[in-house]
């Protein structure tokens, strides 16, 4: 029997959890007393022979961190702000009831989960799980600038308008390390390391990414005028390339260093650091999604 762990501030939560009974689950738990992670751990402790997220990337990304490894599948009825994970699965994001029924119904892919260590004042923090990105700079302040209350007014917008406002902020000094490659000195607007890199209105960071090819994709983002913004959505459009001020380079572990430098994990702000290492766990996950057939 599936168990479904649902957060109640998700904006689509109510009308992704009806979706779901309306196809027969029963067991629905919701956060709020209890986080996901723990709810997730109860659910398999029970024998739990599915976990069903409805909620956006941070709840899906702690209930991803308990299964990981355990061979029990979970679905997802996304119903987040941006929903990142989601739209790289290829899931239904206005059609609630089309994503009920893959999270219960489709056969389970193995799918790369991202792993993070964030290093800042002296110490070093617990690994954690990301699905999508982990980004440093001014992205990561942009993140932190989209209040909770503006994500709930705006959804994705939210972020758009805080990132519009820093466009022309400097770039930053950051130190990158690939793999067993040398380490190289860039200066960027924003590092970004995927596991998928697909974002809003079809959009790809970098190209190329799947959420089962086993690899990170570091992108550095150095525009140096306003105008190489343009190259930069039209590159993410796949309409031209954007050399000089987008690159791309894939592996399986990175480390960033940086002095002091905000940092953001699936859109969620982490404070401010001066390393982080992260690396991929391929296949680790089994999700319900597209392209699983039973």
């Amino acid at each position: 029997m599936p168990v479904v762990v649902a957060n109640p501030i998700a904006r689509a939560s109510a009308r992704g959890v009806r979706a779901l009974e309306a196809r027969g689950a029963v067991d629905v738990r919701w956060t709020g007393e209890a986080r996901a992670d723990a709810l997730a751990r109860d659910a398999l402790a029970e024998g739990a022979d599915a976990v069903i997220v409805v909620g956006g990337d941070g709840t899906i990304r702690d209930v991803a961190d308990v299964l990981a490894g355990t061979g029990v599948p979970t679905g997802i009825v996304p119903a987040g702000t941006a929903n990142l994970f989601a739209r790289n699965l290829d899931l239904p994001l206005r059609d609630l009831d089309r994503a009920a029924a893959i999270a219960l119904d489709a056969a389970p892919l193995p799918t790369d989960l991202g792993r993070v260590v964030l290093h800042a004042d002296g110490r070093e923090h617990a690994p954690r799980v990301f699905l999508v990105v982990v980004g440093i700079g001014h992205d990561a302040t942009a993140v932190e600038a989209a209040s909770l209350a503006r994500k709930r007014r705006l959804g994705w917008g939210a972020y758009v308008i805080a990132g519009a406002r820093r466009f022309a902020n400097p770039l930053l000094d950051v130190r990158a390390r690939l793999d067993d490659e040398p380490a190289m000195r860039t200066q960027a607007w924003t590092v970004l390391v995927h596991n998928t890199a697909r974002i809003t209105m079809g959009l790809r960071v970098v190209p190329g990414t799947r959420p089962d090819d086993g690899l990170l994709h570091l992108a550095a983002v150095s525009p140096r005028r306003i105008a190489h913004w343009g190259r930069i959505a039209a590159s993410g459009m796949g309409l031209a390339r954007a050399e000089g001020v987008l690159s791309h380079r894939t592996g399986r572990r990175v480390r960033l260093d940086a002095d002091r430098i905000p940092v953001q994990i699936d859109g969620d702000a982490h404070g401010r650091i001066t390393r982080l290492d992260a690396w991929i766990d391929p296949g680790v996950l089994l999700v319900r999604r597209p392209g699983g057939r039973r």
